[in-house]
């Protein structure tokens, strides 16, 4: 008898222990690691950088987890459009992920980084 509940306990706790998630990363109408030409009429901008955080605490992630790197982004675009920069894409993109934590608190960040233009 007994030896059937510990099989039982064991088997709850590998279930749980192999237990996993996924996360949608980015969603991208375009996406190259190579040099893509643009069209004569294109107007660069700036550099500019947008971030997508989400807090840890006890190592529960708090915030929204899809597509961060398409939010951050984003938001670098925003910040593109308010210098009135065009804005309708970023080349040049660099993607970090920065991480820290105090104890129980934490936090988690994916940093676009790209020169902002606009396509005619």
């Amino acid at each position: 008898m007994m030896t059937k509940v510990s099989l039982g306990i064991f088997g709850i706790i590998a279930a749980v222990l192999m237990s996993g998630c996924s996360q949608n990363l980015a969603k991208f109408s375009v996406a190259s690691t190579g040099n893509v030409p643009l069209a004569s009429g294109s107007e660069k901008g700036e550099y500019v950088q947008g971030k997508a955080c989400i807090s840890k605490v006890f190592g529960i992630s708090f915030g929204n987890k899809q597509n961060r790197i398409s939010e951050a982004v984003a938001k670098a675009l925003e910040v593109a459009a308010k210098k009135n920069q065009p804005a309708d894409a970023l080349v040049n993109v660099d993607i970090r992920a920065s991480n820290w934590s105090l104890l129980f608190f934490g936090k988690n960040c994916i940093i676009a980084k790209g020169q902002a233009v606009g396509i005619k």
